[in-house]
């Protein structure tokens, strides 16, 4: 069991989602008992990524805890996670049969405002892409189908807030790191036939 006595702190953690569950309520209201998440270092997270990310004997996974003090860090939450994981848009090779995907915990501060509500296309970064996409079919160059815009789009932001190219490919490496294998394979077919 941890002892720790301070709440998450930003950082690389081992966690369970009981882990997780005990240490946002310790997080919100302090009194829940501590859990057995183990803090990380960055080398440390990642050469357990690497290995494969799959949960250990107490059912514990790589989870990544950002702090978002307001909104305009929620809006630079990619930039911020490229500290921790700078190849996290790459294709995961390390994914093996068992894998769990990075979950990222953003932990919202009360200036960070409530999260967004809504339909995803009505937000104001993603409306932009939106319009693109009805009028030319493609977004930063490649061909979009319709069923997967939600997807592409949030990743294509992503991509640019990394200063990285947005290829069909990309995209769909980027995807790869969080969708289950058949997701991420059904969605780069779906963008190698259409570009």
């Amino acid at each position: 069991m941890n002892d720790r006595p301070d709440p998450l702190e930003e950082g690389w953690y081992l966690m369970s989602d009981r882990d997780l569950e005990l240490e946002l309520a310790r997080w919100r209201s302090g009194n829940a008992p501590p859990s057995a998440a183990m803090p990380l270092g960055i080398e440390e997270a990642l050469e357990y990524r690497n290995a494969g990310n799959v949960p250990d004997d107490k059912g514990r996974s790589l989870r990544l805890v950002l702090r978002v003090n307001d909104s305009s860090e929620l809006l630079r939450l990619d930039a911020k996670r490229l500290m921790y994981e700078p190849d996290y848009h790459d294709a995961p090779a390390w994914r093996v049969d068992g894998s769990r995907p990075v979950n990222v915990v953003p932990l919202r501060g009360p200036d960070a405002g409530p999260p967004a509500t809504g339909p995803w296309w009505e937000r104001p970064e993603l409306a932009a892409l939106e319009a693109e996409w009805r009028q030319q079919g493609s977004v930063a160059g490649v061909r979009v189908p319709e069923g997967y815009r939600s997807f592409v789009f949030k990743t294509v932001l992503s991509l640019r807030a990394a200063g990285k190219e947005v290829t069909a490919s990309s995209i769909a490496d980027s995807v790869q790191r969080w969708l289950p294998p058949d997701d991420a394979l059904r969605i780069r077919t779906a963008l190698e036939e259409a570009n």
